[in-house]
This record gives structure tokens, sequence and C-alpha cells, in this order.
């Protein structure tokens, strides 16, 4: 974590790019002053969030695939592995079909890359676990040193590979299931905030005609991946606008003025949906609760989009 600051410090144009009041801010966090709060974690507290996702030419076969949406897990010394693992048990009692998670897995050096890769691993889904980068997997300021980011998201890829995950960093994997003729794409685009995002390469080869999710960290770029084709969007990188009701964090919380900080968003007719995530160690003086979401794949665009949000039971 110091030497992530020392870096942002070395930053010619931190004070333009970010402004003072993030800057004091993420100084907190990097600190672990925001988590000062954190205690064990009662899944009553946790939104578990259930929605149906309409997705127009769905496979008849794909009707009721249930998705899970993890996001900014954040993994150091401020969210350790006691914490994760509740969640660990929490959504393979859910028993989904995939789980995505999009971005920010560490904070952090090397260490924590192999450390994650571990706990994910015990994740259980009938599709595997798909991960895709956000600006902390490379480190916190990235654009400062990008050889050293470079590295350190090709080791977190390595760690996560070897665990038997999934990584796209802009790259397609097809949601199949027996009988299913047509298979849901599921576009993983790389960190926008580090420069590694490349959506011509990300849909290289992808049917426009398939349904299609896009996994995105930083949903700020929503509107300009209009051009390219997706019914729906899965991001974080927000926080859910994180100390957005204290003055305190309305002061110092560079998310505040976003476009897109939390939940469902409707774009020209498509979705866009942005994860609070898991890290709690922005959350005090908020009352902004960790968020998983579990997405229920559906062709009927009638009914209810939220089904509920009540904890699942314990097994």
């Amino acid at each position: 974590m110091l030497d992530d600051f020392k870096n942002f410090l070395k930053t010619p144009n931190w004070r333009r790019q970010h402004g003072w009041r993030r800057a004091v801010w993420q100084t907190m966090n990097r600190l672990g002053l925001t988590g000062l709060h954190a205690l064990p974690m009662s899944r009553r507290w946790v939104d578990f969030h259930r929605r149906k996702m309409h997705l127009a030419g769905l496979d008849p076969a794909l009707e009721g695939v249930r998705i899970v949406q993890l996001s900014d897990i954040h993994y150091s010394p401020v969210v350790g592995q006691r914490y994760l693992v509740q969640f660990i048990r929490w959504i393979n009692d859910l028993q989904p079909d995939l789980v995505v998670i999009t971005g920010d897995l560490i904070t952090g050096g090397y260490r924590y890359a192999h450390r994650v890769s571990t706990i994910l691993s015990h994740l259980h889904a009938k599709n595997g676990v798909i991960c895709t980068f956000g600006n902390h997997d490379y480190s916190v300021y990235g654009k400062s040193h990008p050889g050293e980011s470079t590295r350190r998201g090709d080791y977190l890829e390595k760690c996560l590979l070897d665990r038997g995950l999934i990584v796209l960093r802009n790259q397609t994997h097809y949601l199949r299931r027996d009988g299913a003729h047509k298979p849901v794409a599921i576009v993983g685009l790389d960190d926008e905030w580090t420069g590694n995002i490349d959506p011509e390469k990300a849909w290289a080869g992808v049917d426009p005609s398939l349904p299609i999710i896009c996994l995105n960290h930083n949903p700020k770029n929503a509107r300009e991946l209009l051009p390219y084709p997706w019914q729906w969007m899965l991001a974080g990188h927000t926080h859910g606008r994180q100390l957005g009701v204290s003055r305190f964090g309305k002061r110092f919380n560079g998310h505040r003025r976003r476009e897109f900080t939390h939940g469902h968003y409707d774009i020209d007719g498509r979705h866009l949906y942005v994860n609070r995530g898991l890290s709690y160690g922005q959350r005090v003086l908020d009352w902004c609760r960790p968020e998983v979401t579990v997405f229920k794949l559906t062709a009927t665009p009638t009914g209810p989009i939220v089904v509920d949000t009540a904890p699942p039971a314990h097994s």
C-alpha cells in the first residue's frame, strides 16, 4: 500500500487528475483509517439483490440460468480472508450457474494475488467463475508506472488461471447449456482507467445477433460503448457512492459527481447495472451495505425486475 501511495505522489499531474479532496480520501483509505469500523459481517446486513435479466433472443434452454455478480473485493490487509470466506459460503448456498467478478479483486502487492485466487477457487458454479480486472488489479494509480502495472496484472491473471478461474481481458466467453442452440456471449473488458481497455479486440468475432452481456469494471464509459452490441452491462468501481450520506463523505469522496453510481440504469433501451461491491473499507458513516447480485436470465420482458432482496438461508 505504501508503494502505491508513493507512486501516486510521483505522478506529475495528480492534483489535476484527482483533486485534493479525492487525494485526501484515498490517503485515508490506503492507511486503513476508513476501515476502522469493520466488524464481523451478518448476512442480514449484506444486500442480496435478486433481479431478472431480460435478454432478447435467449435460447429456451438457458431460461432461468442464475448469474451471481460480485465486484470490488479489494483483498488486502483491510479486507481479509475471514471476511471473504463467509461470502464464499453464502454464494455457494445459492448454487449459481455462473459467477462473474467485475474487477478490483486486490489492493496491494503480489502476495494478495496468490491469496485471493486461492480463496476464490472455493466458489462453486456450474459454468465457472469469470474475472475481469479493475484499476486496483494493476495498481492503485497504474498510469504512473505502466510496466510494473502490466506485470502485476499478468501475475494476477496467472494466479487465477492456475486455480481454475476464467479471466477475460478484452475477450469473450460463451455461456452454454446442454440443449441450447444459441449461447450467451459474455464480453469481458479490461480496465479503462489504466488504458488497457480494447473494445475492438473484445468484440472481435462476436455474433451481434446473440444475447450479449458486457462485463466492464468502470461504468463511466457506458455511453461510449453504445456502438458495440450488448444488452446488459455489469459494472462496479463506484462502491455505491461510498460515503454519500455523511457530510464528511460528500466533501471528500470523488465518486459523488459520477453519472452512474449504483443500481440499474436504462441507457437508450440497454441495461447497466452497477454493483456496490464487497469491500468494507470505505463504508464508514454511510449505510452503504455490501452487495451480492443474483440475476435470473429470462426471455420474457414482462413481470417485476427485482424479485427480492432476502439473504440466502444457511445450508
